[in-house]
């Protein structure tokens, strides 16, 4: 048998592995998808009975397009994705380079990092709503202890960065870890060659850690991307989508036209225009994502 055609024996063999949950995985993913988006061309209201067969064409998607709300949702999420992951790749990556040197418990220190990031995030919302009370939480009665006037956290103004400091909070650990795993698999023989070179502490991150790391951050970058731009229940427990709709994400925006109004063929159309909108706006990051793991393999 040539090398070929093992090789070819193994790739069919992986793939009869692989065929039962990829079957599975399509029927979970792809039947229902397939009904939403077969929904989404329809008049179907929860009240009124027989509207699932009221077929309208586009008028959902063209509704949905021209409502200043959905625009407004489009905003507020990728604000909230894009400063939010900004802050936690950077936070993550401080710790993680904290982390990777030697002192006394960083086992401790690693572990209690990770807790954060294993949390529910409804029970996360909950408790960033206690730490927000604007009477006695948590935040006011430590302004307080200063002598400063306390802040309403989740007011017209400091409700969207209030959210965005609970996510930065609970996703940090994950960045950190990520970056922390790609530390671990620096060649040190190339670090130690660089220091005896005289090269500085700075010129080693520049040019040695930091290129190392950057697939590692693309790869936390694009998974926390897709993720936050779908993020629900920390932010509805926390602010509701209010005040007004200073937080309302898109997901928010979906659950509130398809549980208030009961109009689930505006709702599909909403989840399928985001559906797109997350695919356009990861592609660049998995676009180079891809084309770094095919460099590394070539």
């Amino acid at each position: 048998m040539t090398a070929s055609t093992s090789a070819r024996h193994q790739r069919r063999n992986a793939l009869l592995f692989l065929a039962p949950a990829a079957a599975v995985l399509v029927l979970i993913y792809l039947g229902p998808m397939l009904f939403a988006f077969h929904a989404s061309f329809t008049a179907w209201i929860f009240t009124s009975p027989g509207s699932e067969d009221i077929y309208v064409g586009l008028e959902n998607y063209s509704d949905v397009l021209m409502s200043p709300e959905l625009w407004s949702a489009v905003r507020v999420t990728l604000i909230y994705a894009l400063v939010s992951i900004c802050c936690g790749l950077t936070l993550g990556t401080i710790f993680a380079l904290l982390l990777d040197t030697q002192f006394y418990a960083r086992s401790f220190f690693r572990s209690i990092m990770i807790i954060p990031m294993v949390i529910t995030p409804s029970v996360i919302g909950i408790f960033w709503k206690l730490l927000y009370e604007e009477d006695s939480g948590v935040f006011n009665t430590a302004v307080r202890g200063l002598g400063l006037p306390g802040f309403s956290w989740l007011d017209l103004a400091m409700a969207l960065p209030s959210i965005i400091l609970m996510d930065v909070w609970q996703t940090t650990p994950f960045f950190m870890l990520v970056i922390l795993a790609g530390l671990q698999a620096l060649d040190r023989n190339t670090v130690d060659a660089a220091k005896v070179d005289g090269a500085t502490a700075l010129q080693l991150f520049r040019y040695i850690t930091l290129p190392h790391l950057v697939p590692y951050m693309l790869i936390a970058t694009s998974f926390r991307a897709i993720a936050a731009m779908g993020d629900f229940d920390k932010i509805w427990l926390l602010t509701g989508g209010g005040p007004g709709d200073r937080t309302t994400t898109i997901t928010i925006f979906a659950y509130k036209t398809g549980f208030s109004a009961f109009d689930i063929g505006r709702t599909t159309a909403i989840a399928c225009i985001f559906v797109v909108i997350v695919l356009v706006a990861s592609s660049p990051l998995l676009l180079r994502l891809f084309r770094s793991a095919l460099e590394d393999r070539g």
